[in-house]
C-alpha cells in the first residue's frame, strides 16, 4: 500500500473512533449537569465556627455582660464544644453560681455559633466592711472591681469566694507597695444579719487609750468613761470605733440637746506604753437645740392625745433625747399592752436651724392588732385547773395583753394559792396567720423540804 493509502485509511480509521466517543461524552455531561441527579449539599457542622452571641439566662442580680466576661470567651473567637466546657469550668469557679449549664448552636447558614448559659446564682449576697488596712475601703473596693467582672459590691459567702478577694486585695495592696497577707470571714452582726470582712491576717491593734478635744459641755473624763468599757481592747477600726462613738457618746449629748454634735476626726498612734494604739477624737458639739412641739405621726395620730399621756414627757426647754427616746419605749409597751404585739414606735425629728428649735413626731406602726384565743392548763387538778380558770381575767377575743400571763403567775405564786409551788411557766403560742394567742399554763410541783433534827445543844 502506497503512501497515500496509508494516510487516507489513519483518517478514516480516526474519523470512526470520533463518532464512536462523541455520545458517551454528552451523556456523562448530563449526567452531571441534570437537575434529577443533583442532590442540594445537607449543611455540615464545623465545632471551629466563629462566636457570634453569647447570651444568659437565669440570672436575677449578676449582671449579664459580667457574667459573659467571666466566661472568658470573646465575639469572633472560634467556637467549639471544648472552649464552651472551660467557659462552664470558669464560671463554676468563680463561686458565684449554684449551677452553670449551656448550650449551643451553628446559624443556618454555617457561618457562625451561638452560646447560651444558663445559670442559678448562690444567694444571698452579703455586703463587705474593709478593716485595718492601709489603703481606703472604697480604693479597694474598686481594685476589685476592676478584676472581678461579678462584683457588685456584694459576695456569695463562699469560701473560694473569700478566699480568691483576699488574694485580690493583697496584689492591689502589693501594687501600691504596702504589701500585707489579708482574710476574709463571714461575721453576724446581729441575728439574722450578716456581712463579709477583710482584715489583716495578722488581726487588728487593740485599743490602748483615747483622748478627746474641742469638747466644751462635756468633760474628757465623762466621755471617755461613756466609751471606755465597750471600746478599751477591742481591735480597732475606724469605721467600728466611730459606731461606738455614735452609740455611746452621741446620746450623752443629745441628752443636753446637741443634736449636731460631729466627730470630725479620729487619729490615732501607736501606743508608747502597751501593744494597742492610742486614738484622739475631735468633737465640733455645735448648738444647743429647744424643743419646739411633740406630736404624733402615722395611723395612731387620731388618738394623739391618749398616746402623749402614755408617753409621760415632762415639760422641758432644751430637747433631751435621752427622756424622748425613753417615752418612745413607754408608748411602744402600751401598744403592746392593747394587743399590737408587733407595733413598732421610732421617733422623726425635723431641725430649724435659724431657730435652734427641733420638732419632734412620735411615729407609731401598729401592725395587726392580737386577741386571746384559749387557755389550757397542765399539771393541776380538776379544782386547782378550775381555780385558775375562775382566776384569769382575759376572755377570748379580747386584745390580748402580752405581759398578763407572767403577770397571772406573779399573783398566783404572791397570793399562796397553792402549796409547794415549783417552777411555773406560762407559754404564749402567737398564730400570725389569724392574729390570735393561746396561752398554755405549765404547773409544777416541789417537794416540801424536810427539816432535819438538830443536835441537843447545837442550833439548827
Amino acid at each position: 500500500m502506497d503512501v497515500m493509502a496509508r494516510i487516507s485509511l489513519l483518517f478514516l480509521l480516526f474519523g470512526l473512533l470520533f463518532t464512536m466517543l462523541l455520545p458517551g461524552q454528552t451523556a456523562k455531561k448530563k449526567a452531571v449537569a441534570g437537575p434529577a441527579e443533583v442532590q442540594p449539599a445537607e449543611p455540615v457542622f464545623d465545632p471551629k465556627f466563629p462566636l457570634t452571641s453569647i447570651t444568659v439566662e437565669g440570672n436575677k442580680i449578676l449582671p449579664a455582660e459580667g457574667i459573659a466576661k467571666a466566661s472568658g470567651l470573646q465575639l469572633g473567637q472560634k467556637g467549639d464544644k471544648a472552649a464552651f466546657d472551660l467557659a462552664q469550668a470558669r464560671l463554676v469557679a468563680t463561686g458565684y453560681f449554684e449551677t452553670v449549664a449551656y448550650r449551643f448552636r451553628s446559624m443556618a447558614d454555617g457561618s457562625s455559633v451561638t452560646v447560651t448559659f444558663e445559670v442559678q446564682e448562690i444567694q444571698p449576697l452579703l455586703p463587705l466592711r474593709i478593716e485595718g488596712l492601709v489603703e481606703k475601703p472604697e480604693t479597694i473596693l474598686a481594685a476589685i472591681r476592676r478584676v472581678d467582672p461579678l462584683f457588685t459590691g456584694k459576695l456569695p459567702g463562699t469560701q473560694q469566694v473569700l478566699d480568691r478577694t483576699a488574694r485580690e486585695i493583697e496584689q492591689y495592696l502589693a501594687e501600691q507597695n504596702h504589701p500585707d497577707k489579708i482574710s476574709g470571714k463571714v461575721v453576724a452582726l446581729t441575728p439574722g444579719t450578716l456581712e463579709i470582712q477583710f482584715q489583716p491576717a495578722r488581726g487588728l491593734t487593740p485599743v490602748a487609750e483615747i483622748s478627746f478635744e474641742g469638747n466644751k459641755a462635756i468633760s474628757n473624763t465623762d466621755l471617755v468613761n461613756a466609751i471606755s468599757s465597750v471600746a478599751y481592747g477591742q481591735p480597732y477600726t475606724e469605721s467600728l470605733f466611730r459606731q461606738l462613738l455614735e452609740n455611746q457618746v452621741r446620746p450623752r449629748y443629745e441628752a443636753k440637746g446637741y443634736l449636731q454634735v460631729k466627730f470630725s476626726k479620729v487619729v490615732t498612734e501607736p501606743s508608747t506604753t502597751v501593744k494597742g494604739v492610742d486614738i484622739k477624737v475631735t468633737v465640733e458639739e455645735g448648738p444647743v437645740y429647744k424643743l419646739n412641739r411633740v406630736a404624733v405621726a402615722g395611723k395612731m395620730a387620731e388618738d394623739s392625745k391618749r398616746i402623749l399621756k402614755t408617753a409621760k414627757l415632762p415639760e422641758m426647754t432644751v430637747a433631751n433625747f435621752d427622756e424622748i427616746r425613753d417615752a418612745s419605749l413607754r408608748v411602744r409597751e402600751e401598744m403592746r399592752h392593747r394587743g399590737f404585739l408587733l407595733a413598732d414606735v421610732t421617733i422623726d425629728r425635723k431641725l430649724d436651724e435659724g431657730k435652734r428649735t427641733v420638732d419632734v413626731w412620735i411615729v407609731i406602726e401598729t401592725g395587726p392588732e392580737y386577741t386571746f384565743g384559749k387557755l389550757t392548763v397542765l399539771g393541776l387538778g380538776l379544782d386547782g385547773e378550775a381555780a385558775i380558770r375562775k382566776m384569769w381575767a382575759l376572755k377570748d377575743g379580747e386584745a390580748f395583753q402580752s405581759e398578763y400571763p407572767d403577770y397571772f403567775l406573779s399573783k398566783v405564786k404572791e397570793e399562796g394559792v397553792f402549796d409547794n409551788l415549783g417552777d411555773t411557766k406560762a407559754i404564749p403560742k402567737r398564730d400570725d396567720k389569724r392574729h390570735v394567742v393561746d396561752v398554755t399554763l405549765d404547773f409544777k410541783y416541789s417537794a416540801p423540804k424536810v427539816k432535819k433534827p438538830g443536835r441537843p445543844g447545837i442550833p439548827e
